[in-house]
């Protein structure tokens, strides 16, 4: 039931001077008690708002007997008035104004001075003095383990049918166990004139829990909600930390402040509703692949997890994921941590939003009748404007609508954008790594690209090359290097290195082996280092036992012939 339905049943619940018994349950923290404090006081000044002169508010939380009740509902009771306010000196006297208020107060107080425990028992025969009020009895499933829920119902059917009370009564009945659960169920139907189900949508509880407007606190309740959240302390819990967080991002994008804020939503949500929200192993393996090639593999719940994170963007966890985690967990962010990690993120945000203006130059071309040629000049200074954060694609796309146009004396300073921004940037002038569909790279882009790329390449040593297989495989320059080299040199390379140094030589070299239409560098990149295994291979029986887990057997009688020290003949003379 949304909120407002419940706020409906109860304006009509106070309103009235019939005797009932209302019922709300509800999850932890998805405002029942809140709610009906909120509407109570509200109502309270209202002309017809509150039937009953008298009022008591009590929590069961750790009581154990019925006597312990009835005490906290004579301690508790204050007339209309005063619903809703802390307890004071003002709101005592003015109680105390009230004889029959200020009777039982004064009565208790005695009771309670004079007879100390005692005073439970006195608090039963006091009960007569608990009439014609309203009661909210809260926490059920809190209270102590040696006072049943049957006790408590059945004390609520007695102020109901013989005090003449109304008795609101709230509670997580899903918190209850086992036979206190079933005798709650027994009972319930007997006892309660309706009973209501508190369920706030997740954009109700984000309205309730932050009613702040501005841009953040608007960002906070939307992923909120995009995560199904509706547990109003969970979500000011969030907006918490995302406000303790803010002026640490100060120095950043504001769409840093914004995907950082996003992240908390989710972890702090991990964090305070672990039972559940996703688990941070399932994140560190959840990619947007997870629906599609993993759901097989996927146990309902995870496979929940997995559709709940696609739909709010979430993709993988990084460094800076991982310090606002232990933020969270330890209660506050730093500067340092924050900074630690966040200049990559500031990078990537500033990389996204130069390439979304870049993108819109574009869109007047493409979905505009409207715009005349002038937008070829717009596109060609956004591309100069954002070039920093643009690729040689980017670059081979202008200059080919330049061409179009007829604006060749153009192309020159859009080339010269590039060069000079991305001057140091690793492969930015390969031309190799230019990915392009149906058209071709323009000449005079290949170009100056290559006459870049020798200006700024400093040759590496071949073993350099060797070496940096790892990491650069695919280079133009790496796959010149390795396809012109001798054999010879291949041999040389693979003696001269060993352990860690010669496996990633040796791997780095035949993974060629699994390209699909391998170039033909690759090809004689492969050829020749099998080549130089074999000629290994021959000089000794250890070397062609070695050789073999690489693919390379060599023939028993094509190994050097070995004397009884184990020496080749070749290596004696």
């Amino acid at each position: 039931m949304s909120v407002e339905s419940v706020k409906s049943a109860i304006i009509e619940f106070l309103a009235s001077t019939t005797p009932e018994v209302l019922c709300i349950r509800g999850h932890w923290g998805t405002g029942k008690t809140h709610n009906w404090k909120t509407i109570a006081k509200d109502r309270r000044n209202k002309p017809g708002g509150v039937a009953l002169n008298e009022y008591a508010y009590v929590s069961l939380f750790g009581l154990n007997t019925l006597g312990e009740l009835k005490i906290q509902i004579l301690q508790n009771t204050v007339v209309r008035a005063q619903i809703g306010d802390l307890a004071s000196f003002a709101t005592i006297n003015n109680a105390v104004s009230t004889l029959e208020r200020g009777a039982k107060k004064t009565v208790m107080q005695s009771f309670r001075a004079l007879f100390g425990n005692r005073a439970e028992t006195i608090a039963s025969a006091l009960g007569l003095l608990t009439s014609k009020q309203i009661i909210c009895i809260d926490d059920l499933e809190r209270k102590g383990p040696k006072l049943g829920s049957d006790e408590v119902l059945g004390f609520i059917s007695y102020l109901k049918y013989e005090r003449d009370c109304k008795i609101v009564l709230l509670l997580n009945d899903e918190a209850l166990e086992g036979e206190d659960k079933k005798k709650f169920a027994a009972y319930l139907e007997k006892v309660v004139d309706r009973n209501l189900l508190f369920a706030p949508t997740p954009e109700e509880s984000a309205s309730i829990a932050i009613k702040e407007q501005n841009s953040l606190s608007l960002l906070v309740r939307n992923r909120c909600s995009e995560l199904g959240i509706d547990n109003i302390r969970v979500i000011q819990k969030i907006d918490s930390a995302v406000e303790q967080i803010e002026p640490l991002l100060s120095a950043y994008q504001p769409d840093v402040l914004k995907d950082v804020a996003t992240s908390i939503v989710l972890f702090c949500w991990m964090y305070h509703q672990p039972e559940i929200a996703p688990t941070l192993e399932f994140l560190k393996r959840h990619s947007r692949l997870s629906l599609s090639d993993n759901n097989n593999e996927l146990t309902p719940q995870e496979f929940r997890w997995a559709t709940r994170l696609d739909e709010y963007g979430f993709t993988n966890v990084d460094d800076l994921d991982l310090a606002l985690m232990s933020g969270i967990s330890n209660g506050y962010f730093t500067q340092e941590s924050i900074d630690a990690h966040a200049a990559d993120l500031n990078n990537r945000v500033l990389h996204r939003e130069a390439n979304a203006r870049y993108r819109d130059a574009w869109a007047s071309l493409h979905y505009s009748f409207a715009a005349g040629e002038e937008v070829v000049d717009s596109i060609m200074q956004s591309f100069k404007d954002e070039v920093a954060y643009l690729t040689a694609e980017n670059l081979n796309n202008v200059v080919t609508l330049l061409r179009s146009f007829s604006m060749d004396g153009e192309i020159g300073e859009v080339i010269d954008a590039y060069i000079a921004a991305k001057s140091g940037v690793k492969d930015a002038f390969d031309a190799s790594r230019i990915f392009l569909r149906d058209e071709k790279l323009d000449e005079e882009v290949e170009k100056r690209l290559d006459n870049a790329w020798n200006k700024q390449s400093q040759p590496r040593h071949i073993d350099q090359v060797f070496l940096q297989l790892g990491e650069d495989a695919f280079s133009a320059e790496t796959l010149t290097a390795l396809s012109s080299a001798h054999v010879d040199e291949y041999v040389r390379i693979f003696k001269a290195y060993e352990g860690d140094h010669l496996r990633t030589i040796l791997a780095g070299v035949f993974q060629y082996r699994r390209i699909e239409n391998a170039s033909e560098p690759m090809v004689e990149i492969v050829a020749k280092a099998q080549e130089a295994l074999i000629a290994i291979g021959k000089e000794s029986r250890i070397n062609a036992h070695r050789v073999k887990g690489w693919g390379v057997t060599i023939p028993k009688e094509e190994i050097a012939a070995q004397d009884d020290s184990g020496l080749t003949a070749a290596s004696q003379a």
